[in-house]
């Protein structure tokens, strides 16, 4: 089980990074699945438990989220890439990290509606990792630095699934470059692939550290 108030201290430092109009849910892995409608049980029915507790934790915190914006708590079935189907006028993203699952969503008036959350340990990226997530122009600021690399992986992740639901580019590692404001908890594109969309290089990204969690937000002003 998570500590209870580092559960509390991620959820409210998310509070302080949401786009405008935002919602943020989260939970721990153990809970109770009842609540899946039958053709959500039939998608994870041969998947591992672990899988199945991710997923039922995922959308039991997608439910909430759509709750919070006044929203029904409809089944979140997958298309062919296996993205969550949100209702229409919701966008939103999931992320899953050591027992805890997480969902932020948010109103959406069209595609070009983008948001991306990813949930991180810090202490666990290896040295090659890092190798394989850094982008040459930020080897400065976080080469040997386990903490900065995770920001940063977990950003990149923030942006791989927000942009990803509208384009389909799987993109890598060294497609994208951010300079990171620690301090400030924000980020910007200082070089972009051009296997991505120009427009993607405007948008915003938020993170928040707490404990040995890094938790990222990326989204588009769109709205």
């Amino acid at each position: 089980m998570k500590n209870d108030r580092t559960l509390l201290q991620i959820k409210s430092a998310a509070a302080l990074i949401l786009p405008m109009g935002g919602v943020f849910e989260l939970s721990t892995i153990e809970v109770d699945q009842s609540f899946l409608s039958d053709a959500e049980r039939a998608l994870i029915e041969t998947w591992a438990v672990p899988r199945q507790q991710e997923f039922a934790a995922g959308r039991l915190c997608a439910r909430r989220g759509l709750a919070a914006l006044g929203r029904p708590a409809v089944p979140l079935l997958r298309d062919a890439d296996g993205l969550p189907l949100w209702p229409p006028g919701v966008v939103g993203s999931i992320t899953h990290s050591r027992g805890i699952a997480a969902a932020a969503l948010r109103p959406a008036d069209g595609p070009d509606t983008l948001l991306g959350l990813d949930l991180e340990k810090t202490n666990r990226l290896s040295a090659a990792a890092s190798r394989r997530v850094l982008h040459p122009r930020e080897v400065g600021f976080a080469a040997g630095d386990q903490r900065r690399a995770s920001v940063l992986f977990s950003l990149k992740e923030a942006f791989y699934k927000a942009q990803f639901p509208r384009w389909r580019t799987p993109g890598n590692f060294h497609d994208l470059a951010l300079s990171v404001d620690l301090a400030a908890g924000r980020a910007v594109v200082v070089d972009l692939a051009p296997c991505f969309d120009p427009i993607l290089a405007g948008l915003e990204f938020r993170f928040c550290l707490v404990d040995d969690y890094v938790l990222s937000l990326c989204w588009s002003e769109a709205a």
